[in-house]
C-alpha cells in the first residue's frame, strides 16, 4: 500500500519532467502526514473530479477537522488520555495536536513548490507540535 502511494506521489510531483528535489520531498512528507492522520490515501475512490487528499483536508481545516481524523486514532488517544486526565482535556489535546499537524501537512503539500515550507522547517516543527501537549 505505502509503496504504491509513494510512487503515485512521485509521479504527481516529478512525473512532469521535474527534477528530484527537497521541494518534492517535503510534498511527499506532507502527504504521508495526511495519510497517517486521516487513514486515507490519495488513491481512494472519493478523490476524483478535482478532489484530492489535500483539498479534503483544506476543506475541513480548521472547523471540521476532527470529522476527517482517522477514528481509530481518536478512540485510541481518548482511551489513553482519559486514564491520566479528564475526557474533555483529552479531546482538547487531540484537537490541538490535529490542528497543528494538519497545518504542517498542508504547508508541506502546497501545489506550487515555491509556496511550501522547507524540509528543515517541517522537521523543526515536529518537536514543537509534540511539546504543545507535554
Amino acid at each position: 500500500m505505502w509503496g504504491i502511494t509513494i510512487v503515485s506521489l512521485c509521479n504527481v510531483e516529478y512525473g512532469e519532467g521535474g527534477q528530484v528535489s527537497p521541494c518534492g520531498d517535503v510534498y511527499s512528507f506532507g502527504i504521508v502526514i495526511l495519510e497517517l492522520f486521516t487513514g486515507l490515501t490519495p488513491t481512494e475512490d472519493m478523490f476524483r473530479d478535482g478532489l484530492t487528499l489535500q483539498k479534503h483536508a483544506e476543506n475541513a481545516f480548521p472547523g471540521m477537522l476532527m470529522n476527517i481524523v482517522d477514528p481509530i486514532l481518536v478512540s485510541d488517544e481518548e482511551a489513553h488520555a482519559s486514564t491520566s486526565q479528564g475526557p474533555r482535556n483529552a479531546m482538547e489535546d487531540i484537537n490541538k495536536v490535529m490542528l497543528s499537524i494538519t497545518k504542517l501537512a498542508l504547508s508541506c503539500s502546497k501545489h506550487a513548490p515555491t509556496e511550501r515550507i522547507s524540509m528543515r522547517d517541517a522537521a523543526a516543527e515536529m518537536p514543537r507540535i509534540r511539546d504543545t501537549i507535554l
